[in-house]
């Protein structure tokens, strides 16, 4: 009986190695583009010290620098108020906010033109608005990611930049569709794999103050194993063929035989294979 309750002690592992047996499963389940924000070797910060963005809008909290030279002269340096305002010498508080720096700088021009233009002056004036220093903005980023929370990130940051801010996604989160939400609507979905495959500069959405980032669970989770250049797992989207799965995979290895690529799915009764 001792013989026999050894041997069955060597056959069934006990829940220490179980549990072992369970987290070595876990981590061996390598999910393509998770890795990207796990590596702390690679910053994906906003930066600050960027040249504008031709679409970014000015706000409560942007230093903004005006020159004016000619006939007349001089140089200030101010921060845009929370009522979206800056006080600018001859015309009082001018409101900029929600301005693009090329619309501010027209909007500026034809303010100066109506006051230089009574001394006769508008032609020999000239004015330039430049971004001295860029704001910086909270973003919530929820859901499944690593580290949920609320992030004080530069103003210039995207979608992008707030996953990685959170430590990228966690085990079972999309990035097929991260959600962008401001004043509680729905402004964009980004597919992480696009930046990721394609090196697609527009790395989602620009963020704006109090937006809120939302990574939900992923639908369809495919294992590509064999001779293929990248066995892993891939999120694929309900439209995608096998096709675009080969692409994410890398395609085929040189030794790999073609004429036999099984796919094994959980059918509603049963395993079903095609070849």
């Amino acid at each position: 009986e001792m013989m026999m309750g050894t041997e069955i002690g060597m056959l069934l592992p006990d829940s220490t190695a179980m549990e072992q047996a369970l987290l070595d499963e876990k981590n061996k389940k390598k999910i393509f583009g998770h890795r990207i924000f796990q590596n702390k070797e690679v910053a994906f910060e906003a930066a600050y010290n960027l040249p504008t963005p031709p679409n970014y809008k000015l706000g409560p909290g942007d230093e903004v620098a005006i020159d004016v030279w000619g006939a007349s002269e001089y140089s200030m340096q101010e921060i845009i108020s929370p009522d979206g305002n800056v006080y600018v010498e001859s015309l009082g508080p001018v409101h900029l906010s929600g301005l693009t720096v090329t619309q501010a700088n027209n909007y500026l021009k034809r303010q100066f033109g109506r006051i230089l233009s009574v001394d006769g002056e508008s032609a020999n004036s000239d004015i330039r608005l430049t971004l001295a220093q860029n704001r910086t903005i909270q973003v919530h980023v929820m859901g499944e990611v690593e580290n949920p929370g609320t992030y004080t990130m530069s103003s210039f940051a995207t979608v992008f930049n707030a996953l990685y801010q959170a430590g990228g996604v966690n085990e079972v989160g999309t990035l097929r569709a991260v959600k962008g939400y401001r004043n509680d609507k729905p402004v964009a979905t980004y597919d992480v794999y696009d930046f990721i495959l394609n090196g697609t500069a527009n790395t989602g959405i620009r963020l704006e103050d109090n937006d809120v980032v939302s990574v939900d669970a992923y639908k369809n989770l495919v294992s590509v194993t064999g001779n293929v250049k990248r066995p892993m797992y891939y999120e694929v989207l309900d439209n995608e063929t096998l096709e675009q799965l080969m692409k994410y995979a890398g395609g085929f290895a040189g030794n790999a035989y073609k004429e036999d690529v099984r796919l094994i799915r959980n059918g509603k009764r049963e395993r079903e294979i095609y070849t």
